[in-house]
C-alpha cells in the first residue's frame, strides 16, 4: 500500500471503529433495561441473560456496520477538509478519484465483512438467543408477536405459522403439509387457530388432497379442527424464523411453500435482504464520499450531521420498502433492492459530478 492508501486507511477505519462500539453501546442500553427487569423482577438467572446479551451482539453489529462506515468516512473526510489537507492533495495534482479508491475497497470489505456475518453467524446466534427467550423467559410469556415461523415435527408434519402472540397463543395464517413415503403432501390451512398446552385448534380452513400428478384430486372445508402436538411450538428448540436461518434454509423454506400454494411475499423479501442489507456500507460510501467533500469549518459536526441525515433517511426508506414486498403490494425483489439502487445511484451521480469539479 502506498503511503496515502494508509493514511486514508487509518483515518477511515479509527473513527469506524469508534462507531461500532458507540452505535453498539447506544442499541444495547434498550436492551440493558429489559434484562436488568428480567434478572429483578422476573428471577432469570444472572447467567442466562449474559448469555443472551452475547448471542444479541452479532445481528446488533451488522445493523451499526453501514452507520460505522458512513461516520468514519465523514470524520475523515471531514477532518482531512477541515485541515486543509484535501485542498493540498487535490492542488498536488492527486484527483478526487484517486483520494475516494482506497475508502470504496475499504467499504467494499466492510460488507463482505457484513454479508459473512449475517450469513454465518447471525442465523446461529439468534436462533441461540430466541431459545433461550423460548425455553428460560417464556415461562413467563412476555407480549410479543412472532411472525414466519417455521417447525417440523416427529411425524414428518411441517408447521408455517405466519403471525404469533407468544402471550395469548394465537395464531394467524397458519399452514401444515404432512409427507408421507412416495406420496404428494396432503396440505392444511387455517385462518387463525388456538394453542392451549398440546393442542392446536385451527379454525375456517381448507384441507387440499393431490394425486400422484401433482393435480387437487380433494378439497374440503372446516370450520374447526383438533391438531395434537407432541412439543409446545413456544420452547420448541427447533422452531426457526426467517432471522435465524440462512438463505439456504430460507430459499428451501420457500420453495416448499410455494408448491402447496402458500404466500411467499414475506420471506422472498426477507430472502432478498439477506444479499442487499450487507451492502449497505458501500452504498453509504458512495453517497458519503462526496457528500463530505466540501470544506467545512467544523468537520467533526458536519461528520454527525451526515451521518445522522443520511442514516435517518435511508432507513426510512428501507422500512417502508421492506413493508411494501412483505405486504405483496410490491414485488419483493424491488422492495428489498430499491434503497440500496436509490441511494446508490444517488451517490454515483455525486462522485460523477464531483470528480469533474
Amino acid at each position: 500500500m502506498k503511503i496515502l492508501d494508509r493514511y486514508l486507511a487509518w483515518e477511515v477505519l479509527s473513527p469506524f471503529l469508534l462507531g461500532i462500539a458507540g452505535f453498539v453501546l447506544v442499541m444495547t442500553v434498550d436492551l440493558l433495561f429489559t434484562f436488568v427487569d428480567l434478572i429483578i423482577n422476573k428471577g432469570i438467572p444472572l447467567g442466562e441473560v449474559a448469555k443472551l446479551l452475547v448471542f444479541k451482539l452479532p445481528s446488533i453489529m451488522v445493523m451499526t456496520f453501514p452507520v460505522a462506515t458512513l461516520f468514519g468516512i465523514a470524520m475523515c473526510l471531514g477532518r482531512l477538509s477541515n485541515d486543509h489537507e484535501l485542498a493540498a492533495l487535490r492542488t498536488s495534482g492527486v484527483s478526487f478519484f484517486r483520494i475516494a479508491l482506497p475508502i470504496l475497497i475499504i467499504s467494499f470489505f466492510i460488507s463482505v465483512l457484513s454479508f459473512i456475518t449475517n450469513e454465518k453467524i447471525v442465523p446461529y446466534a439468534n436462533h441461540v438467543s430466541e431459545n433461550i427467550i423460548r425455553t428460560i423467559i417464556m415461562k413467563q410469556p412476555l407480549p410479543e408477536i412472532k411472525e414466519n415461523l417455521f417447525f417440523k415435527d416427529p411425524y414428518n408434519r411441517y408447521f408455517y405459522i405466519e403471525k404469533m402472540d407468544a402471550k395469548t397463543k394465537t395464531l394467524e395464517n397458519v399452514m401444515i403439509y404432512e409427507l408421507e413415503s412416495g406420496k404428494l403432501p396432503r396440505v392444511m390451512t387455517a385462518r387463525t387457530a388456538t394453542l392451549n398446552k398440546l393442542v392446536l385448534r385451527l379454525n375456517n380452513g381448507l384441507i387440499h388432497n393431490f394425486d400422484e400428478d401433482g393435480h387437487l384430486a380433494y378439497e374440503a372445508k372446516f370450520s374447526n379442527m383438533i391438531v395434537n402436538l407432541n412439543e409446545d411450538p413456544l420452547t420448541m428448540s427447533d422452531i426457526r424464523t426467517s432471522q435465524e436461518m440462512d438463505s439456504r434454509e430460507l430459499s428451501s423454506e420457500i420453495s416448499s411453500l410455494s408448491k402447496v400454494g402458500g404466500s411467499v411475499n414475506s420471506l422472498k423479501t426477507d430472502l432478498f435482504m439477506k444479499y442487499s442489507v450487507p451492502l449497505t456500507p458501500l452504498i453509504f460510501a458512495l453517497i458519503g464520499i462526496p457528500l463530505s467533500i466540501p470544506g467545512l469549518k467544523s468537520g467533526r459536526t458536519w461528520g454527525i450531521i451526515l451521518t445522522i441525515v443520511v442514516m435517518f433517511t435511508f432507513y426510512v426508506f428501507a422500512s417502508v420498502f421492506r413493508s411494501l414486498g412483505r405486504g405483496g403490494l410490491m414485488p419483493p425483489l424491488l422492495a428489498a433492492w430499491f434503497p440500496q439502487l436509490l441511494f446508490g445511484t444517488m451517490g454515483l451521480g455525486l462522485l460523477a459530478y464531483e470528480r469533474k469539479k
